[in-house]
């Protein structure tokens, strides 16, 4: 059970990740340069097939112009909810 909650943890880092890179508009190729590391790898990552070390995340957040954090508790669904409707709120009240 510990290893499902991990794996479905990397899942959703990874689609929090590809989900941020889209919305900035960078290519796969373009981020995984600039962490230097191979498409593939980076593309693993999204995918939640391989983990992201804290250092490479912390990396990826200053190419993504975002802080760690926010990559992690990123949610594309809400983020699209708000931006089609600025008055909803951030809060989870």
């Amino acid at each position: 059970m510990l290893y499902h909650q991990r794996k479905t943890e990397r899942m959703q880092l990874g689609r929090n990740i590809k989900s941020l890179r889209s919305l900035k508009g960078f290519p796969l190729k373009y981020v995984a340069t600039e962490l230097g590391m191979s498409i593939s790898n980076l593309s693993n990552i999204e995918n939640g097939i391989t983990g992201i070390e804290q250092k490479t995340l912390k990396k990826l957040g200053q190419v993504l112009g975002v802080e760690p954090q926010q990559i992690q508790v990123f949610n594309a669904e809400k983020f699209f909810s708000i931006a089609v409707n600025p008055s909803a709120s951030w809060q989870t009240n």
